[in-house]
C-alpha cells in the first residue's frame, strides 16, 4: 500500500493528539483524503462536525464511513486501547487496513495488538513526541507534530505498512525513528515519565508549604516549567505510569539512591562532597 492511493483515514478519540492530528492530516493531503472522526463524547462530535476537516464524525457503532479506511489512528487512552483493538478486529473493512496507534509506552500495547489482531490486519505502533500539559478537542494544534520526533515500535504484519506510517508522519512534518518496543519503554521511563514523576511530586511539595501568591510572585522559569509539566493529566499519567510500571520503577530506584547520597553530603555540611554528589556518573 501506498500513500498516494490511501483515500481514507480514521482517527478514534479526538482529544488533544488526535484532533491535531486530524488537522495536520486534512493541512497535508487537502481535499485527496477523507478523515473519519470518531468518539464517544457528544459535545466532541458536535465541535468535531462544525470544522471542515471531517467527511464524518460519529461514535464508534454509528459510523458507516469508517469500513471503508485504509489507515486507522488510535488516539484513546492507554487503558482503552485494548477494547478499541477488539472492537476493530470485528469489523470487515473492505480493504486491507493498517492499524496504529499514538501511546507513550509501546510494549503493553504491542502484546495486546499481537494477541487481538487476526492475519487480516497491521498493526504499526506509534509515538508521536508532541503535546502540551492540555486535553481535550478544543486544545488542538495545527503545527503540534511539525519537526518533532515519531517513533514507530512494534510492528505486525507487513514491513510495507511501516514504511506507509513513516510516509504519513513525515507528510505532516515529523521525524522518524524505529526502535524496538522494549528499548523505547526504557528510553522514555527515563526522558518522559520519571520527569513527569518529579513534576507531580514537586507540585505536591510546594503547594504543601507556599502560599499561591508567594508560587505566582516568585516562581523562576525553572519551576514554571516543572509547574507547566504538572498540570498534565493524572489521569493519563496514571495509565502511562502503570503500563511502564518495571521501568519506572527502575529510575525511581535510581532516583531514591541519589537523593539518598544528596542527603547524606548535605548533613556531613561539604562542599566536595556535594560537588562530587551533583557531578557523579
Amino acid at each position: 500500500m501506498k500513500t498516494s492511493v490511501v483515500k481514507q483515514y480514521t482517527i478514534i478519540g479526538l482529544g488533544h493528539i488526535g484532533a491535531s492530528l486530524g488537522i495536520a492530516l486534512k493541512k497535508a493531503y487537502k481535499s485527496k483524503v477523507n478523515l473519519v472522526g470518531i468518539d464517544n463524547n457528544s459535545s466532541t462530535i458536535k465541535k468535531a462536525r462544525k470544522e471542515e476537516v471531517y467527511k464524518e464524525v460519529e461514535t464508534f457503532g454509528e459510523s458507516k464511513l469508517m469500513v471503508n479506511s485504509e489507515v486507522i489512528f488510535v488516539c484513546v487512552g492507554i487503558e482503552d486501547m485494548p477494547k478499541v483493538f477488539s472492537k476493530l478486529s470485528k469489523i470487515n473493512f473492505k480493504k486491507r487496513v493498517v492499524i496504529t496507534d499514538v501511546g507513550s509506552s509501546k510494549l503493553e500495547i504491542f502484546k495486546k495488538a499481537k494477541k487481538i489482531f487476526s492475519k487480516n490486519f497491521d498493526f504499526v505502533g506509534g509515538h508521536p513526541i508532541a503535546g502540551t500539559e492540555k486535553k481535550g478537542f478544543s486544545n488542538s494544534v495545527d503545527s503540534l507534530f511539525e519537526k518533532k520526533p515519531f517513533f514507530i515500535s512494534g510492528v505486525i504484519g507487513s514491513k510495507q505498512s511501516a514504511k506507509l506510517i513513516a510516509k504519513i508522519w513525515r507528510k505532516i512534518g515529523s521525524e522518524v525513528f524505529l526502535v524496538d518496543p522494549r528499548q523505547h519503554d526504557k528510553i522514555f521511563a527515563h526522558l518522559s515519565h520519571l520527569p513527569h514523576v518529579l513534576a507531580f511530586g514537586l507540585r505536591k511539595i510546594v503547594k504543601k508549604n507556599l502560599s499561591q501568591k508567594e508560587i505566582t510572585k516568585y516562581g523562576g522559569t525553572s519551576f514554571k516549567d516543572y509547574s507547566r509539566i504538572s498540570e498534565s493529566s493524572s489521569e493519563l499519567w496514571s495509565e502511562i505510569f502503570l503500563s511502564n510500571s518495571q521501568n519506572l520503577l527502575k529510575t525511581i530506584k535510581e532516583l531514591r539512591a541519589y537523593l539518598l547520597s544528596l542527603e547524606k553530603a548535605l548533613k556531613k555540611n561539604s562542599k566536595n562532597t556535594l560537588i562530587k554528589t551533583i557531578e557523579s556518573l
